[in-house]
């Protein structure tokens, strides 16, 4: 990756704004056959793998579609192999004329890939994907870039902090459960992930164009450092990867991995773009876009005051106060949880309201002394 790795890398770790640009890679570009006006889909299609409803545990292939607006699908392959312990990832296919983006590309393993190809050359044979728009690094969002550009002859377009992320070899899950039946098909989305060619970046305020629609770059680091948000200027949705989900909260990890504090000033910033439509990088679209903003900015606000509220009762450490927010949680999710409750704590220690030290059996909080 050479000297432009070693000055965004130097950036990541800054928080800072690159600079550096690169020109987007020559690239032959497939062009599927094309059509002027895209049909209303049936909502759900199926494409069972071989002989999966006879054997258990057989990896079973499903493609779902929903169309949103007159520009807009929503599309989900869900390889029930794996999604039972995980919630597999949105693609959403924005087109304008025969012009076409995929914001997100999904997990990269063979089926999830096929799944999709599949599914644009049978119901959108005749649009051009020109972009893939990544909102950041995380596998089950980036890892089935590379195909997919290929098979396309599309650009991957990216933050240029997360590119640097995207790149750095790392074993570990990110968000996923701890689950075994995992390991193989993570191994294989993060090596997918390190191969994938990232020739269009996206910094804050830089944009794209699908047919005649608009489509801008909104950094909102939190969740990843070079998380993007991408709003259709001419429309008025806002695709938010991660920063919000369809259903729940977003996973958020202490620094370096993710911030708290970033977090909550991208959702703020969110709130402040009059977004009419949230399209998540997980679950349903979201209509109110304020109301659910507001939503997610009063839970964290909320677990804050109760995680203070247990260390004045004596709760001295990360563990206790995970076993207190979360009693019955699954031994697969704990990790997740842990992280959760250190990236409120990050953010306490950094405003002030909190002493953290970390050691070796975990961290541990208490009050400032005066």
């Amino acid at each position: 990756m050479g000297q432009r790795a070693t000055l965004l890398r130097e950036a990541v770790e800054r928080r800072a704004r690159p600079l550096l640009r690169s020109a987007p890679a020559k690239r032959s570009r497939r062009a599927l056959r094309r059509v002027p006006v895209v049909r209303d889909l049936p909502g759900v299609r199926r494409r069972p793998g071989p002989g999966a409803d006879e054997r258990e545990g057989e990896e079973r292939v499903e493609s779902v579609a929903t169309r949103i607006d007159a520009h807009l699908v929503q599309h989900v392959v869900r390889v029930r192999l794996f999604t039972r312990t995980f919630p597999t990832s949105n693609v959403w296919i924005l087109h304008d004329g025969d012009e076409a983006a995929l914001i997100d590309a999904g997990f990269g393993d063979d089926a999830s890939v096929t799944e999709r190809l599949r599914y644009l050359e049978r119901e959108m044979p005749e649009l051009r994907v020109g972009t893939i728009a990544v909102t950041h690094h995380h596998t089950d969002h980036s890892s089935g870039g590379r195909r997919l550009a290929e098979a396309l002859g599309a650009a991957i377009a990216m933050n240029p902090l997360d590119e640097v992320l995207l790149h750095t070899p790392h074993e570990s899950n990110e968000d996923l459960p701890d689950d075994t039946e995992l390991d193989e098909r993570a191994a294989l989305w993060r090596a997918e992930a390190l191969a994938t060619e990232v020739n269009r970046p996206l910094a804050d305020g830089e944009s794209f164009q699908v047919g005649g629609l608009t489509v801008r770059a909104v950094h909102t680091p939190g969740h990843t450092a070079g998380h993007n948000c991408y709003l259709v200027e001419e429309t008025g949705v806002l695709f938010t990867g991660d920063t919000i989900l369809g259903v729940g909260t977003s996973a958020i990890s202490p620094p370096p991995a993710g911030d708290m504090g970033q977090y909550l000033e991208s959702l703020e910033r969110i709130g402040s773009l009059g977004a009419s439509l949230l399209a998540p990088g997980h679950g349903p679209a979201v209509r109110d876009a304020a109301a659910k903003v507001r939503e997610l900015i009063d839970h964290r606000h909320r677990r804050d005051r109760q995680i203070l509220d247990l260390i004045d009762r004596g709760y001295q450490s990360d563990r206790q106060i995970r076993r207190a927010l979360y009693p019955e949680i699954q031994k697969g999710l704990r990790r997740a949880a842990r992280n959760q409750v250190r990236a409120h704590l990050a953010r306490l220690r950094d405003v002030g309201t909190l002493e953290v030290e970390a050691g070796e059996r975990g961290w541990e909080v208490r009050r400032p002394t005066a």
